[in-house]
């Protein structure tokens, strides 16, 4: 089945979006405390449509958050305490088409990279872009950049969020819409500058995959995703390709009885190596399953029941701290209703799912006007190094153009890793907070001898002769933080 499909449910949005490397969140476990909902800033659609906010939300170098809107096609930024800047709007939503609301990836220079599913030409003719965003441009209107216009097919090819590999370079996926020579969709590589190159065509057949998702970097160095269609049933797929575009096909659904099928989203790797995700559809009650991955294992952790938790999940897992996933789902989907909500999955023996929080619509799909909390989730959760998680809704709030939040568990302040491994000699980018005057960078018990702090947020360290796989050790004036993942070393 096309997976396009599911693209109505946000304002006409494709959300099923990553937060690129950034996300790969686990390891050592922290401390939790009762978890707490904050909005912290409502979106106004009297400020130049800033409204409809969708997509993953990218963090910066200066510990703010980026992102796009729907509604006006703008680029944005927020602090973590609520404080939004408008930086670019797209000169005429009407007519330039520009349709930018995926999500946004930092670069390996600090800039900001995305997608577009138009831009710059008629809707029914566009074919989708590849844009980067400088946010240090004056005017800040001045920073957006075309990188890259696919071919024309006469249809949308609408590429999904990029990831930042170790390379230096960006890899996607184009879902398809059966657009000519693009197949089911395609996987590709663009450099900074915006040379792209086709990497695979998915074929949607019993050995390929068709409609994919972002994919995920794994600690391996290949890349992991899912598709709704495609492998032996035509019922998805979870796939592992490499950067130079040979793929496997690691598992096939098959939507029979109470079979999970039709993923959507993008997979998150657990600390244990096993992939996570969750699927739109099957389990025992039909309304879509979390699932493990390991090896060409699966294993189903929890399937949803709208009358008694949520429905229909289209968001990739966050790996907290604790070892444990969190997520959201807007789960108003095919005119049906459920409770639209921040959940969590253990991964022991016996995983455990809980409802933290639930946001309050009326008693039917959509949202009424005015809700303190907003509705429709309309972003991943995005982990920050102050321990929290981030998120948008699509609506609700004061003027019901939707609300940028925060999620409390509790969690001690910590370093987020840019990369989820790294080569000896060479730099990584590392997360944090409080960084100013760091004295000392630790790769597994290992000092690195060449370290560089760009921001109170940000630094870059060599990976030192001698590193091992393990966790990465951050030493401050005022704290001792560590990575929530093992490095993995290569040699």
């Amino acid at each position: 089945m096309n997976s396009i499909y599911r693209q109505g449910k946000n304002s006409g949005m494709a959300l099923f979006v990553m937060l690129a490397a950034v996300t790969l969140l686990a390891g050592t476990a922290l401390p939790a405390q009762a978890q707490s909902y904050t909005p912290l800033f409502n979106y106004d659609t009297g400020q130049q449509w800033f409204a409809g906010p969708s997509g993953q939300l990218a963090l910066g170098r200066d510990g703010n958050f980026y992102g796009m809107t729907f509604t006006g096609d703008i680029l944005y930024n927020v602090t973590p305490e609520g404080n939004p800047t408008v930086l670019w709007v797209a000169p005429d939503q009407f007519e330039w088409g520009v349709q930018c609301n995926f999500g946004l990836t930092l670069g390996p220079d600090g800039l900001l990279y995305g997608p577009c599913m138009d831009i710059d030409q008629e809707w029914s003719y566009g074919s989708g872009a590849i844009f980067k965003y400088d946010p240090t441009q004056v005017p800040t209107q001045n920073g957006f950049t075309v990188l890259y216009e696919f071919p024309v097919y006469g249809c949308s090819v609408q590429p999904n969020a990029l990831t930042l590999n170790t390379d230096g370079n960006f890899y996607g996926t184009t879902q398809g819409a059966n657009c000519g020579t693009a197949g089911y969709g395609t996987f590709f590589k663009i450099t900074p500058s915006g040379t792209l190159t086709t990497l695979h065509t998915f074929q949607g057949d019993p050995a390929d995959a068709a409609y994919p998702s972002a994919v995920t970097l794994g600690n391996d160095g290949n890349f992991y995703g899912t598709s709704p269609a495609g492998g032996a049933y035509n019922s998805g797929t979870i796939f592992k390709i490499t950067s130079k575009g040979k793929l496997t096909l690691l598992y096939s659904f098959e939507s029979s009885g109470t079979t999970p099928y039709e993923p959507g989203a993008p997979l998150t790797q657990g600390t244990n190596g096993a992939w996570y995700g969750t699927t739109f559809l099957g389990g025992t009650y039909n309304y879509g399953t979390i699932f493990e991955l390991k090896g060409k294992t699966l294993t189903v952790l929890h399937n949803f029941d709208q009358s008694v938790d949520t429905a229909y999940p289209n968001f990739p897992l966050t790996l907290g701290t604790d070892g444990n996933f969190y997520a959201t789902s807007e789960a108003t989907a095919f005119g049906g209703y459920a409770p639209e909500s921040i959940f969590e999955i253990t991964t022991a023996k016996k995983p455990v799912y809980s409802t933290l929080f639930s946001w309050t619509t009326w008693g039917g799909p959509g949202c009424s006007a005015q809700l303190t909390n907003g509705c429709l989730p309309s972003s991943p959760l995005a982990p920050h190094p102050n321990g929290m998680f981030y998120g948008t809704t699509n609506q609700g709030g004061s003027v019901d153009a939707g609300e940028f939040y925060s999620f409390s568990m509790g969690f001690k302040p910590y370093i987020i890793l840019q990369f989820p491994r790294g080569t000896i000699g060479t730099s990584i980018g590392i997360f944090g907070t409080g960084l100013t005057g760091t004295t000392a960078v630790s790769f597994d018990g290992v000092d690195a001898t060449s370290f560089t702090v760009d921001s109170d947020t940000y630094l870059t360290a060599v990976i030192p002769t001698g590193a091992k796989t393990g966790y990465v050790t951050v030493t401050t004036p005022t704290a001792s933080l560590t990575s929530a993942i093992k490095l993995t070393v290569v040699k």
